[in-house]
């Protein structure tokens, strides 16, 4: 996705040659240099340390990545290596204008959608005429139709009338919604085949329980737009990944991205990307206000004011700890005991905690 800012990372790679698998052995300063840094790190603590874990939300993050990357290593080999492209691609995000006009142009269904998210009587043939000029927004709409979820007939869906009648206004906005984010999904042919389904299922669970906890609150009527904002919010988290693989292509092939160093990265810089990408593609006002809480809310004590001020907000990053315990459950590396603790230090709002609380009830009972 992001080769041309990768050549501005690596000045000597050649798109056109093969990758330099032997590109950081070449660099000896840097190598030396970031040796001697792990080394002396070594000589102070005896171990590689994990992210500082301060609060209960950053060990719940750290548990999530261990979750979709695989445990850390405890040994240092090729340590060196990852903060290395670490560091660059940090560089880079703090002044990640070259990397967004990489970005894919938003569609212009995508723009209509954003534009009638809160008026029910807008153009439904011009927005279908839209879709039919993008293919690949036009199946997954087409996709979403056919899903269980919506046909409960099993009538065979194969054009998009026939889909906007069983999914209705809404369906369809999900559907161009999901078709545009689903192209971003991260795609790796080596490094965790099955990171871009965690991810690309995290984001859908995501926009689906922020559109469920505001559906039960006193602000049904943002559904739609928690919707998206919810399927968005961690679009940051796929670009860095996707660039953490692109970059690796091009300095060693056989290191693993699971390290804690790009772990950090994505703690520290995805909301802060998913943001700036949002306010690229001008977003509408309220979407990127409540991306921009994503960002400030660092600890669950700080919900009960923000809740004031920013219900859609809060819900949507109360949704996103939902999809990640689920998804932790599901693939057994959370106990039932474990999620409800970290619940009750997590959560704040009544809606949040009846649903997750709904859900435990059906998977233990399933």
């Amino acid at each position: 996705m992001f080769k041309e800012v990768v050549k501005l990372l690596f000045p000597s790679s050649d798109a056109e040659q093969q990758p330099n698998y032997f590109y950081f052995e070449e660099d000896k300063v840097s190598a030396e240099e970031l040796q001697q840094q792990a080394i002396d790190k070594l000589h102070s603590a005896n171990q590689v340390k994990p992210l500082s874990l301060v609060s209960a939300e950053e060990a719940h993050q750290q548990s999530y990545y261990d979750f979709l990357f695989g445990q850390s290593p405890a040994a240092v080999q090729h340590d060196e290596l990852s903060r290395y492209v670490a560091d660059k691609v940090a560089v880079l995000l703090k002044n990640p204008n070259g990397m967004l006009n990489v970005m894919p142009a938003l569609p212009a269904s995508l723009h209509k959608v954003m534009a009638h998210l809160r008026d029910d009587d807008f153009d439904t043939e011009l927005l279908l005429d839209l879709i039919q000029q993008e293919p690949s927004i036009a199946a997954k709409v087409i996709e979403l139709a056919s899903s269980s979820f919506y046909n409960h007939s099993n009538k065979v869906i194969t054009d998009l009338k026939s889909a906007f009648m069983l999914l209705g206004s809404n369906g369809l906005i999900e559907g161009v919604i999901n078709g545009f984010i689903s192209k971003l999904t991260p795609q790796s042919q080596i490094y965790f085949k099955q990171y871009g389904s965690k991810i690309w299922q995290h984001s859908l669970a995501c926009g689906v329980i922020t559109k469920e906890l505001i559906k039960a609150s006193p602000d049904k009527n943002e559904a739609a737009q928690g919707y998206l904002i919810g399927l968005i919010c961690n679009l940051g988290d796929m670009v860095i990944y996707q660039l953490l693989m692109d970059a690796f292509a091009y300095v060693h092939p056989d290191c693993q991205p699971n390290s804690y160093a790009f772990k950090e990265l994505m703690q520290q810089k995805s909301k802060k990307l998913t943001y700036h990408i949002a306010k690229h593609w001008s977003f509408p006002q309220s979407i990127l206000e409540a991306l921009n809480v994503q960002v400030k809310i660092t600890n669950s004590a700080m919900l009960s004011a923000a809740f004031s001020k920013h219900p859609m907000a809060c819900y949507v990053y109360e949704a996103n700890i939902i999809s990640e315990l689920m998804m932790m459950l599901e693939h057994h590396n959370k106990s039932q005991e474990e999620v409800s603790k970290t619940v009750t230090a997590l959560l704040y709002s009544v809606e949040a905690k009846l649903y997750i609380e709904r859900l435990l009830v059906e998977k233990a009972s399933n």
